[in-house]
């Protein structure tokens, strides 16, 4: 099954397709996206205390709906969404259209989209920044095995690490589309023998490993990012959106 749009590969069962973009200063740059906004996007963005925080949602919902449009051989203002009871978002099936399941982070001027067919996707991506209520946090939100680890470190190393787990545990719940704030001690990360992190258990079960992945993603100096989906992953595909496709 292929999807055409925003690459002439297009999108196949089993691949993973994830876009990055910058978000950028001016207004001729939000000016070309605000235009391709529903009515409660605009309502959205109006709420924002600062021009700054406004015009990067602007630009990265303009910027999701134009890359979604690609696959979905349409028009960007023409598509529509719906959420669940927690708040995830999600495409309105048209008619005989592909079932395009869809993930999208934004934090200071980095933007991430990740998409595939069928199959449940979650992406976070964060800022790295200075944190001194790490291990608090990590403590109200994280195991006790995680906090205990996160608290034996120190500085930059303790940072790192905290916003390393941090998306891990976000991509994961955005995957399965349930709340954040309640769900997150739920999911237990351990590092596997080469240092990485790896799922190990949600509520002691182990057997979630085999049917989920949960992976680092290359992000932009400054950023760490992870990507969150079910079994199997034929292929991950990184890509970057320059305002017309891939570059």
């Amino acid at each position: 099954m292929t999807v055409p749009g925003a690459d002439p590969t297009g999108l196949s069962v089993g691949e993973i397709h994830v876009w990055t973009a910058r978000l950028v200063e001016g207004d001729r740059a939000t000016t070309g996206q605000l235009g391709i906004l529903c009515r409660e996007e605009r309502a959205r963005a109006a709420q924002f205390a600062f021009e700054r925080d406004r015009n990067r949602f602007i630009q990265a919902h303009g910027i999701v709906r134009r890359i979604l449009a690609g696959y979905c051989d349409t028009d960007p203002a023409a598509l529509s969404f719906a959420r669940n009871r927690h708040g995830k978002p999600a495409l309105a099936r048209r008619g005989t259209g592909p079932n395009l399941q869809f993930s999208v982070s934004h934090t200071g001027d980095c933007c991430m989209l990740a998409l595939r067919l069928d199959h449940a996707i979650g992406i976070d991506i964060e800022k790295l920044r200075e944190l001194p209520q790490a291990a608090a946090i990590a403590q109200s939100y994280f195991t006790a095995a995680e906090s205990a680890v996160l608290a034996a470190l120190q500085g930059t190393a303790q940072r790192d690490a905290f916003f390393l787990l941090w998306t891990h545990k976000e991509a994961a719940v955005k995957a399965l589309g349930i709340d954040l704030a309640a769900h997150l001690g739920r999911l237990e990360f351990e590092r596997d023998p080469a240092g990485q992190l790896r799922l190990a258990a949600w509520d002691g079960d182990t057997s979630v490993t085999q049917r989920w992945s949960v992976l680092r993603l290359d992000a932009e100096p400054g950023y760490v990012a992870a990507l969150a989906s079910e079994h199997p992953i034929q292929s991950l595909s990184l890509r970057n959106w320059n305002g017309a496709g891939a570059d």
